[in-house]
C-alpha cells in the first residue's frame, strides 16, 4: 500500500460538504491525500504513482451496507434454493432434486420459501405449511427450509425429532417466537420467528468454523463487486457459538489478506430474559477476542418484532384478521437493557417494523437517556416500515437513527397489495415512507437486508436500491407509475448519502470512511457512468468497474472478465 494511486479526469462525488464535487483523488499508504481538480492533484503524485484515468467515469466513497447478513447468507447460498417457487408442489420438486444430488448431507437446509406472498404455499398464513408435505419427499433426514423473509421456517418430522421438539416442548418465547401447533398441540412443522428455528442449525451439524470460512470466502467477493466496502452484519442467530465461528473465519481471512471489506458485526439477543449487564459482558468478551481494524463487534441486535406479511410485526391498530402482533422487549425491561448498553457505550440495532414497536422503542430510549444521560451509545431502529407521524417527530430529539431498505419501496411481487389486505388500504399506503423518514430522523442509512430482502443476491446491490428509491417502481420500468404516495421518492444525492456517509456514521466509522476527504481511508468505488446523467429507472444497470478498500483494489471488472 506504499504506492500512490491517482484517480484523475473523473466525476467525483465526495459526500464531503466542504468539497461536494471534484475531478481527482490521490491515494497514498491506503489513505486519501488530496482531492480536487485533476491538474492540481496530479502535481502532488509521485512520479511512479499508479494512474487510473477515469475518463469521465464516476468515483464515489465505497458503499456502506448498513444491514445485511453476509455470514448466514453465505451458508445458505450453497444450499437448496427455492426462491421463486409459488406452490407446495414446486418446493417438493426442488427438495427432491436437491436431496438426490446431495446424498451425503446429513441434514438438508434450504432458503427462499415465499412467506411474503399470499400464495398456495402459505394460504393459511401462520397456520401453515405443514411437515407432512416435506415428509412425503424426505423422511429420513432433517429438512429445514427458511422463508424468504428469514422470519419463519418449514421443517419435516425428522427435524422435529432430532431437535427433540414435541407436544410438550415449550415455545422459545411464547406468543412471539413459537412452534405452530395443531388442535392437539402437536407441532405442525411451521416455525414462527427466528428463535424457533435458527438454534437448530448446530444440531444439524451446520455453522462450523469451516462452514463459515468456505461460505464467506465465496460470498464476500460478491459484495466487493457491488462496490460495497463496509458491511454491518445485523445478526447471526442461533447462539454465540455460530457468531464466534463466523468471526474466527473472518479474522483468519483478514490475517491472510483475503478479507475484501470492513465487517462490523452484532451480538443477537435471542431471549427477552437476558439481562443488560450480562449482554454487555458477552459483547465485551467477544470484542476483545477478535477486534481489529477490519473486524469488530460493537452492537446488540434486538429482534423486537416480526413482519407484516407474517402478522407478527407489532401494530397500533389490529390486523384485519385480528391481533396486534407481538414485541420481544418493551417497557421497563427494554429501557433497562438500553440503559446497560448506554453505560457501556455500546450500540443497539432494534428491529422495528410495526408502528407499535417503533413507539415502544422510542419510549424506552427516552427512559434510558434519562437514566444514563451521558453516553456515546447509538440507537438505530431498523426497517421502520410503518410509523405514526407523531413518532416521526420524536426521532431527532431522542437522536434515534433509522436504517431501512429502499428495495422495499415498490410493489415487489404484490407485497403492498398484501399489506393493504392484511392491514387496510390506508395503512398499506403508509408503509416505507422514505422521504418522511429522511426529513424526520437525525440520520437515515440504507441497506438491503440480504438474504431477507426477498430478491436474488445480484438485485440487492445499492444501485438497485437507489433506482427504486428514485422511482418507487420496478428497476428498468421507465415511465412506470410510482408506488403511492409519489412524493416519497428520494433525490439521488440523499440516496448516495444514505448508502455512504450515513452508513458510516451508524457504524461509528465516520472518521475513517463514508466520504472522500483527506486523511480518510481510501474506500472507493468506480462506476462506469455518471449516475446524475442516468435515467432514474436505469441507475441499477450502471456497472461497478472497480472497488478499493484502504488503498487495495479488491475488485476490478476488467480483471474479472465481466
Amino acid at each position: 500500500m506504499g504506492e500512490d494511486t491517482l484517480f484523475t479526469n473523473g466525476i467525483v462525488w465526495t459526500g464531503d460538504p466542504t468539497l461536494p464535487e471534484a475531478e481527482a483523488v490521490l491515494v497514498s499508504n491506503g489513505r486519501i491525500q488530496h482531492v480536487g481538480k485533476s491538474d492540481d492533484v496530479s502535481k502532488e503524485a509521485d512520479e511512479d504513482a499508479r494512474i487510473i484515468d477515469l475518463a469521465g467515469r464516476m468515483l464515489l466513497p465505497g458503499f456502506v451496507e448498513s444491514h445485511s447478513h453476509p455470514a448466514v447468507a453465505g451458508l445458505l447460498a450453497s444450499k437448496l434454493q427455492v426462491i421463486g417457487t409459488k406452490t407446495v408442489a414446486e418446493v417438493q420438486a426442488a427438495l427432491k432434486a436437491y436431496a438426490a444430488a446431495h446424498p451425503d448431507e446429513e441434514a438438508l437446509l434450504g432458503f427462499g420459501f415465499p412467506s411474503a406472498l399470499n400464495t398456495a404455499v402459505n394460504a393459511a398464513g401462520v397456520q401453515g405449511p405443514y411437515r407432512k408435505d416435506l415428509d412425503a419427499v424426505v423422511a429420513d433426514r432433517p429438512v429445514l427450509i427458511i422463508a424468504l423473509d428469514a422470519h419463519s421456517a418449514w421443517v419435516n418430522s425428522k427435524a422435529l425429532e432430532v431437535a427433540g421438539i414435541t407436544k410438550d416442548t415449550p415455545d422459545p418465547v411464547p406468543g412471539v417466537h413459537f412452534y405452530q401447533r395443531n388442535a392437539n398441540g402437536e407441532p405442525t412443522g411451521w416455525m414462527v420467528e427466528g428463535n424457533a428455528f435458527w438454534p437448530l442449525l448446530p444440531l444439524f451439524g451446520l455453522g462450523s468454523e469451516s462452514d463459515f470460512r468456505q461460505a464467506l470466502a465465496e460470498s464476500l467477493p460478491s459484495y466487493s463487486a457491488m462496490g460495497i466496502t463496509t458491511v454491518f452484519d445485523a445478526g447471526i442467530p442461533g447462539g454465540d457459538a455460530l457468531l464466534r465461528n463466523a468471526l474466527k473465519a473472518l479474522s483468519d481471512m483478514e490475517r491472510e489478506g483475503r478479507l475484501p471489506l470492513r465487517y462490523r458485526g452484532s451480538v443477537y439477543l435471542n431471549r427477552p430474559d437476558v439481562a443488560g449487564p450480562d449482554m454487555v459482558r458477552r459483547v465485551v468478551e467477544i470484542r476483545e477476542s477478535i477486534a481489529s481494524e477490519f473486524v469488530d463487534v460493537h452492537t446488540v441486535k434486538i429482534p423486537n418484532d416480526g413482519t407484516i406479511e407474517g402478522e407478527t410485526a407489532a401494530v397500533l391498530e389490529p390486523y384485519g384478521a385480528g391481533g396486534n402482533g407481538a414485541v420481544l422487549l418493551s417497557g421497563e425491561p427494554l429501557a433497562q437493557f438500553l440503559s446497560a448498553l448506554r453505560e457501556a457505550d455500546l450500540d443497539a440495532h432494534v428491529h422495528a417494523i410495526g408502528d407499535r414497536t417503533v413507539r415502544l422503542t422510542l419510549d424506552a430510549v427516552a427512559t434510558a437517556r434519562e437514566t444514563v444521560p451521558d453516553s456515546s451509545s447509538r440507537v438505530t431502529m431498523t426497517h421502520v416500515m410503518l410509523v405514526a407521524p407523531e413518532d416521526l417527530r420524536r426521532l431527532k430529539p431522542l437522536e434515534v437513527m433509522i436504517q431501512t431498505t429502499p428495495h422495499w419501496a415498490h410493489d415487489m411481487g404484490g407485497t403492498f397489495g398484501l399489506y393493504s389486505r392484511l392491514l387496510d388500504p390506508a395503512r398499506g399506503r403508509r408503509t416505507m415512507l422514505l422521504r418522511d423518514m429522511w426529513n424526520a430522523a437525525p440520520l437515515v442509512a440504507f441497506g438491503a437486508d440480504y438474504p431477507a430482502t426477498g430478491l436474488p443476491f445480484p438485485q440487492t446491490s445499492p444501485l438497485y436500491g437507489i433506482a427504486i428509491g428514485l422511482t418507487r417502481s420496478e428497476p428498468g420500468a421507465s415511465g412506470a407509475e410510482p408506488l403511492p404516495p409519489a412524493d416519497q421518492r428520494m433525490d439521488l444525492d440523499d440516496l448516495l448519502k444514505g448508502y455512504t456517509v450515513n452508513g458510516a456514521r451508524q457504524l461509528r466509522l465516520e472518521q475513517e470512511t463514508g466520504s472522500i476527504a483527506p486523511g480518510k481511508q481510501a474506500d472507493l468505488v468506480v462506476l462506469e457512468r455518471n449516475l446524475f446523467r442516468e435515467e432514474p429507472s436505469q441507475v441499477h444497470a450502471v456497472r461497478v468497474d472497480m472497488t478499493m478498500l484502504a488503498g487495495r483494489i479488491v475488485f476490478d471488472r476488467a480483471d474479472a472478465g465481466l
